[in-house]
């Protein structure tokens, strides 16, 4: 598998349509990276984006992440936080926090999230992934980490974009335009300028994303059918 800072695999139909209705609810799930308790990380410059790009929006933001868990918690707080909640886009961040999780498991829960998200409704979904030290040699190489590669053939089966915001991140130290200690003053954990590093990449995903040509048909009764899970044992069906 190639690095690819950016794959796009699916229109976001819904949240264009939502943004043409002048209402848009954007979810955010994941660990601390993602948290928005700092109100430094990278979930502010997208939501930012967002208002500044489509002026008298209503816009809405459910950021149910919470520090040090995955995505075998979020499982069990996908239906109340966010599908309760309305969300038209949805973004997932645990490559870094199911790392150590045992594989079956981690993909089993992820995999389980993902249809949790998906069922009932054309809901838009983008995965994102960050940076861990244990990622290094196999960035540095030219590889894909185990957890995202993981990660992205389950986004192939269900056709879900994904922004590799922690590559997008090294390309910018290795191009001299960010320093270790402005990204990753603890080896893990970006502050303003590293979390700007992350926002941004996403950023120019959805630029690129709303210039395409995607087909805009979407009806709110429509529900679409899943496609079969690439492992039965998932965690779909836990609430």
């Amino acid at each position: 598998m190639e690095q690819a800072v950016w794959s796009h695999r699916k229109s976001l139909s819904r949240t264009l349509r939502r943004i043409e209705e002048g209402k848009l609810t954007l979810g955010f799930i994941g660990g601390s990276i993602t948290d928005p308790r700092p109100r430094h990380n990278w979930p502010e410059p997208v939501i930012g984006w967002f208002a500044e790009t489509y002026p008298g929006l209503k816009l809405i933001v459910e950021n149910a992440a919470i520090g040090a868990t995955g995505s075998d918690l979020a499982v069990f707080r996908a239906k109340r936080d966010l599908i309760e909640r309305g969300c038209d886009l949805v973004f997932v961040e645990y490559a870094v926090n199911d790392e150590g999780a045992p594989t079956d498991r981690r993909n089993r829960s992820r995999e389980g999230l993902i249809r949790q998200l998906l069922t009932g409704e054309d809901r838009d979904l983008m995965l994102v992934y960050t940076y861990s030290p244990r990622m290094y040699e196999s960035m540095i190489s030219g590889s894909v980490p185990e957890t995202i590669g993981e990660f992205e053939k389950i986004a192939d089966h269900y056709g879900i974009s994904s922004v590799w915001m922690g590559l997008y991140a090294l390309n910018e130290l290795k191009k001299g335009r960010l320093r270790w200690e402005e990204w990753l003053p603890d080896g893990l954990h970006p502050t303003s300028r590293g979390s700007l590093s992350y926002g941004q990449s996403v950023i120019h995903f959805l630029e690129q994303e709303m210039m395409r040509s995607p087909e805009r048909e979407w009806d709110a009764k429509r529900t679409l059918a899943l496609a079969e899970p690439l492992d039965p044992l998932n965690w779909g069906d836990v609430y």
